[in-house]
């Protein structure tokens, strides 16, 4: 066990290296030849104070890191445990009722809210946000002062909307696609012979045999879902990672690009980590 888990920290470090290195390049790649920029990214002049346009009062990267976290996390709150439940859920669901394709049928709406183009969605909540409450987006809101931040927890339920729904289509299909798969296989046919109904078949060995492929696949939808942060949260003028990485891009801040990149990667690294020491290696 002790061996299995620093083999994976090994593995999980080394990803996580590469893909700094790999954005530090990208960053000085694009800075510099395309944005025509006089700053690299090994010089100590390259970064410098928060800019007064990333944060309403004077902050350090810490402490703006943190914020912005905080915001964001919120959201993969909402998102994460969404997508497992629904995913997972109706995906085993599809798959039990295969032959009515119940699992495309569930799919379906979210499917088709994810490849709704997104700015027609954002854009209708602008509208909608303007003409009633005034302003654009999430832009000036209130700040609450007693009490539970309820308004934090609502900007943050509306930003996930649209991000969950992407995920749960993909993990419907994927959750259905193993099941159908495992009972596909020859000795199913071979238990219905021999007296056991579809009941039996299905939750009494093609589930319990597909654990080990239903689990590699949790970790699979966070790439995807922090990709749609990227897009959606400057849309909706949400304060978290995401804005800060595209804000960061349009100011040419070095430092707040490298703070969100790699914060997600860090995500996205330890949720592989965490699923590879949960999944038992295959036996030799």
């Amino acid at each position: 066990m002790i061996r299995h888990f620093l083999q994976r920290l090994l593995v999980a470090t080394i990803r996580f290296a590469a893909a700094g290195i790999a954005l530090l390049a990208l960053v000085e790649f694009s800075f510099v030849v395309p944005g025509g920029s006089g700053h690299h990214v090994w010089q100590v002049e390259s970064y410098g104070l928060v800019p007064p346009e990333l944060a309403p009062r004077p902050l350090a990267w810490g402490e703006l890191l943190r914020e912005r976290g905080s915001a964001t996390g919120r959201v993969l709150f909402l998102v994460v445990p969404t997508v497992l439940l629904v995913g997972y859920g109706w995906g085993i669901l599809g798959a039990r009722l295969r032959r009515y394709r119940v699992a495309s049928l569930l799919a379906a709406p979210f499917a088709a809210f994810a490849c709704t183009p997104g700015f027609w969605f954002v854009g209708l909540v602008a509208i909608y946000s303007y003409f009633h409450w005034q302003r654009p987006g999430f832009a000036g809101d209130l700040v609450v002062e007693r009490g539970p931040d309820l308004l934090a927890w609502w900007n943050a339920a509306v930003v996930a909307l649209p991000v969950a729904a992407a995920g749960i289509a993909w993990q419907i299909r994927a959750v259905a696609a193993v099941l159908e798969r495992e009972t596909a296989r020859p000795w199913t046919r071979g238990l219905f012979v021999a007296g056991a109904n579809n009941e039996e078949i299905f939750y009494g060995h093609a589930l319990r045999r597909a654990v080990p492929a239903l689990a590699t696949l949790a970790d699979r939808p966070l790439p995807a879902l922090l990709g749609g942060l990227v897009v959606l949260e400057p849309a909706f003028r949400y304060p978290g990672m995401g804005s800060l990485l595209v804000e960061s891009i349009r100011l040419g801040s070095y430092p707040g690009v490298l703070l969100a990149s790699l914060s997600f990667a860090a995500l996205a690294t330890l949720a592989t980590f965490l699923r590879e020491l949960a999944v038992p290696p295959p036996a030799a």
